[in-house]
């Protein structure tokens, strides 16, 4: 059974090239989406192909085979890699933190145990661990990790040796889920999610440990490589950020881990940088070959055009978009510039509502309302300029997992991309669910949305105008709030309506883990902020994690998403998911982008070609 597992995930094809075949996004508008969507296999039909060809320059496919090209002098040490990132969060604590922006940059100076180098063809290398544990049978893995991995030299570690009584303090806190004084703390999010499921670790000698798992765990030894919050801490430096006047404070002092990276500034709202480790262990036994001298960190914020100079003065080496018409103007006036796009499931939109403590969506028929009232061909357009496709509960880029794109348009709330027959035909149905369940009875507040203030604030006036033509109503608002207090906000309870905007947290090829973290109330549901339950969620949930068989636990999932459609989403409205436009300079060579784009794989090659003709002009971050 495990043999199946696994080797039915590596040939499920996670490839670029095959993303993009089955993407059929909707550059030219609806017709186009529905062109993609009638083929789900990787060949794609004509009608994909064209639709795919609409999203994708002929160039883009040729620039994405030549950047993984070295030259012949092969990689080479020196310049430095600058990036943007909003590097917003709350803490420096990766165990208890959440924000993908801070594990995007902050994990680059820390390693996993083992770790995902390739999400498309699911391959698994060790960085503390010397590889992938030998699995015994279906309870027991064996550990063994590498005798060569020292901490920064930078206090308190100073550059000694790691040990195993660092690797034991690790396991054992996210294990409890408690801070050093025995407090126990609701924000240790991976305790659920992966060390819940340990029954026992018995820790051999200074190099071998052993893990017997509660049940067998179909997806642990996934989960533990994808996790990029998983890093093995200094336990110093962790007990310092438990103090409540350092766990919120983001000072460089407190960034000391065994990775490829070592920080000396680190500024959320402005810049970051951190310079390579030449003590690091894949470094100096050759897995990594060549390494930029400096990693940068800006925050340049949200403003395309902001970021269209930067790019173009080669302050930053790559640009990630949704505005096409940016990415395609910056390819006319650059044409070395090499594209390549990709479907991203954490790039999305999305509502998640709280249906327990709001009086309207406690109300079936009124959530329902609301699910159907969703013109997500709206959403596509004005959010991504058409290049997206509808998301069910798992997003669309997840083949074998998701809903097939041609069963997702004949459902309720999706019909729309079937035409304006299908559109009118939910928002008919919406209105009598509304009137039934008396949507306008109810407090304007109970329908103010929240957003974050770094969303584009444009959402403020269309998203609630697309509902309340929808519903005949005028209840609908979106309010902003600062990005530092979502997450307060959300795990406190504050939040009375819900969060509308990206949910990312989609890390690993096998999305079992991150699906039942939004839909489950039990141990697995970190994510599940509002308290959504239902006994039909949690039973297809217990059911995808008892089996090793990927086909059935993919058959299971897509049962699921199917009850979701009746259920109002089952607490999160699923709309659209995009499709990742990057562009970078040519003298880049780094890992990635992959369909998952974990921040950490430039830790496993980054280096600039300091020979190509693009690298004149390359400038140092503003």
């Amino acid at each position: 059974m495990r043999e199946n597992y696994w080797t039915r995930l590596k040939s499920n094809g996670y490839s670029r090239r095959r993303f993009l075949a089955g993407t059929g996004v909707a550059a030219a508008g609806t017709a186009a989406i529905l062109a993609g969507c009638g083929d789900d296999d990787s060949s794609g039909s004509a009608a994909t192909a064209a639709a795919t060809s609409a999203a994708t320059s002929a160039a883009t496919s040729a620039a994405t085979a030549a950047a993984t090209e070295a030259p012949a002098g092969g990689a080479v040490d020196g310049s430095f890699y600058s990036q943007q990132s909003s590097m917003s969060g709350t803490t420096l604590d990766l165990h208890r933190e959440l924000y993908r922006s801070i594990a995007y940059s902050v994990g680059n100076a820390y390693n996993n145990l083992i770790k995902f180098t390739d999400v498309e063809s699911f391959s698994i290398a060790g960085e503390i661990a010397t590889g992938l544990p030998e699995q015994v049978d279906e309870l027991t893995y064996n550990f063994t990790i590498r005798d060569d991995v020292k901490w920064h030299n930078k206090a308190p570690a100073n550059g000694a040796a790691l040990t195993m009584d660092d690797v034991k303090w690790n396991i054992d806190r996210q294990t409890a889920g408690e801070l050093a004084s025995g407090e126990a703390a609701p924000n240790f999010y991976r305790s659920g999610q992966i060390y819940s499921a340990i029954d026992t670790v018995d820790y051999v000698d200074a190099t071998h440990f052993t893990v017997k798992m509660k049940e067998p765990a179909v997806t642990w030894l996934s989960d533990m490589a994808a996790e990029e919050f998983n890093g093995i801490m200094h336990p110093e430096v962790a007990v310092t950020l438990e103090d409540e006047a350092n766990f919120g404070a983001f000072n460089p002092d407190h960034i000391v881990g065994t990775g490829a990276f070592v920080f000396d500034a680190f500024d959320p709202n402005t810049q970051a940088h951190a310079s390579r480790n030449d003590d690091y262990h894949l470094r100096k036994d050759g897995t990594i070959p060549g390494m930029v001298d400096d990693y940068y960190i800006t925050n340049i914020g949200n403003d395309p055009n902001a970021l269209r100079l930067a790019f173009e003065q080669k302050q930053i080496d790559e640009l990630s978009l949704r505005q096409k018409d940016i990415i395609e103007a910056v390819q006319e006036a650059n044409p070395d510039v090499i594209r390549q796009d990709i479907g991203n499931p954490n790039n999305n939109l999305e509502f998640a509502y709280n249906p327990v403590v709001n009086a309207a969506f406690a109300i079936p028929s009124l959530a329902q309302a609301m699910f159907l009232a969703v013109d997500r061909a709206h959403v596509s357009n004005t959010v991504f300029q058409g290049l997206a496709k509808p998301n069910p509960g798992v997003n669309w880029p997840f083949k074998g997992w998701s809903l097939p794109q041609q069963e997702l348009i004949q459902a309720p709330g999706y019909k729309v991309f079937q035409g304006q027959a299908g559109r009118d035909e939910d928002i008919a149905e919406a209105r009598k669910l509304w009137e039934a369940g008396g949507g306008e009875d109810l407090p304007d507040e109970t329908y103010a949305m929240i957003i974050v203030d770094l969303a584009d604030q444009s959402i403020k006036e269309w998203f609630p105008a697309m509902m309340n033509s929808a519903l005949d109503s005028e209840k609908w608002s979106v309010e902003a709030i600062p990005v530092s207090t979502l997450l307060e906000y959300n795990v406190s309870g504050q939040n009375p309506v819900g969060y509308l905007g990206g949910w990312d947290q989609w890390v690993s090829p096998d999305p079992r883990t991150r699906y039942a973290s939004v839909y489950s109330s039990g141990p697995r549901g970190f994510l599940n902020f509002y308290g959504y339950h239902t006994d039909e969620m949690e039973s297809y949930i217990s059911k995808m994690f008892g089996t090793f068989d990927v086909e059935e636990a993919q058959q299971i999932m897509q049962e699921a998403q199917r009850f979701q459609l009746t259920d109002a989403g089952s607490g999160h409205v699923q709309m659209v998911g995009g499709v990742a436009m990057d562009l970078h300079h040519p003298y880049l060579h780094r890992r990635g982008p992959q369909f998952i784009q974990l921040g950490t794989l430039i830790s496993q090659e980054c280096w600039i070609d300091q020979n190509d003709p693009s690298f004149a002009g390359k400038s140092m971050p503003a």
